[in-house]
């Protein structure tokens, strides 16, 4: 495989349910750039806002420059059904050629695609996100995909399921902690629970982002 190391991007390492969550948001409101103040907006922290622009940018849906929409994000926002797929479909196969090149991901293994995310710096942890981004992806296009990632990308939807557990728990774990403490140990607390919040989502619906906000007023 070849690619120019000076037009080397990382894949996109963010989360699915991030990129649905950015998708179903633009798709009420696109506005004339992308910056850091409209994704700190629509509730991404810092980090995450970092990590969408360059996911953005590898997929070829924002100008890396200005980040302002390219036409293939204003088609896709445009297009439902078939045609969403469609486009999303002929964006995947664009803009991972460089990491896969030619592999025919029908009869890939999951240890072929791997190797091909190592080799373009996917390593580690990260690498793992990047692979989990790109099979949800594919799979979401409609492309087809070999029995073995067709399994792998089924656990990666059974691991969103993670997240929501864990804040579960945590609310458990945080109506039985002691009425009184030191302002010290209160602000320590306060900064663990509210850190398990989900990323605030503008798009909820009016009970939902109500209850967030009582939640995150009682950390």
């Amino acid at each position: 495989m070849k690619y120019s190391k000076d037009k080397y991007r990382l894949p996109p390492y963010l989360t699915y349910a991030t990129w649905q969550r950015l998708v179903g948001s633009l798709r009420q409101y696109t506005p004339l750039r992308l910056d850091r103040t409209h994704l700190v907006d629509l509730g991404f922290s810092q980090s995450t806002t970092l990590t969408v622009k360059a996911s953005l940018s590898f997929l070829e849906l924002i100008d890396p420059n200005s980040s302002e929409p390219t036409d293939r994000l204003l088609a896709l926002l445009k297009a439902e059904g078939e045609d969403y797929r469609a486009l999303l479909r002929e964006m995947v196969k664009t803009a991972y050629q460089p990491v896969l090149g030619d592999l025919d991901l029908e009869r890939a293994t999951l240890g072929q695609v791997q190797e091909c995310f190592r080799r373009f710096g996917a390593v580690g942890n990260v690498g793992h996100k990047c692979l989990s981004f790109f099979l949800a992806l594919a799979k979401d296009a409609g492309i087809t995909l070999s029995p073995n990632l067709l399994t792998k990308s089924r656990l990666v939807a059974v691991q969103k399921v993670v997240p929501a557990v864990l804040s579960a728990r945590t609310n458990r774990a945080s109506s039985s902690m002691p009425k009184r403490q030191s302002a010290k140990t209160r602000g320590a607390g306060s900064s663990y629970f509210a850190s398990k919040l989900p990323d605030f989502d503008p798009g909820w619906p009016k009970e939902v982002r109500g209850g967030w906000f009582d939640r995150f007023q009682t950390l």
